[in-house]
């Protein structure tokens, strides 16, 4: 078992096209907040930046709007999950967070086609992929626009 983990995340998902990012990160920041490994639950923690990945999606050729799903925004998250004691591997603490999330996004926004991905990436890409128009959430923070140096994002891991 491991004291204390940090790992870098990316959790990416398709949204409906009015989905507010704001609550969509307090719905991550959220979801985490208490995880579950069989049995055994345990505290974490989610910081990160949440954007669009992609633009909104033009009226169709013949003018009419586009059926819901061709709406479908990309939206992600990159961020850190703090775990203090996690019972399991950071790839077994990965999956629980996975699963937590997929249970949340479904919950709100019901069935999109797809679960969320959820993956550990490297340190680095939160610093240097988090565009600064990300919106800044975490578990114990108020959500608010990302600033320009944000020190859970930007400091060396």
């Amino acid at each position: 078992m491991v004291d204390a983990l940090r790992v870098s995340l990316l959790v990416t998902t398709d949204l409906p096209p009015d989905t507010d990012l704001k609550e969509f990160g307090r719905l991550l920041a959220d979801s985490v907040l208490t995880l579950q490994r069989d049995e055994v639950t345990y505290p974490a923690l989610l910081r990160g930046g949440v954007f669009w990945l992609d633009r909104p999606l033009p009226p169709s050729d013949d003018g009419l709007p586009r059926a819901a799903a061709e709406e479908l925004r990309f939206a992600a998250l990159l961020g850190h999950l703090s775990v203090a004691r996690p019972p399991g591997s950071a790839r077994e603490t990965v999956a629980d967070a996975g699963r937590a999330i997929t249970a949340a996004v479904a919950a709100r926004y019901g069935d999109l086609g797809s679960p969320p991905a959820v993956m550990a990436i490297r340190s680095e890409d939160v610093r240097e992929r988090t565009p600064r128009s990300a919106i800044l959430v975490g578990s114990e923070t108020a959500v608010a626009p990302l600033p320009e140096a944000v020190p859970s994002l930007s400091a060396p891991a």
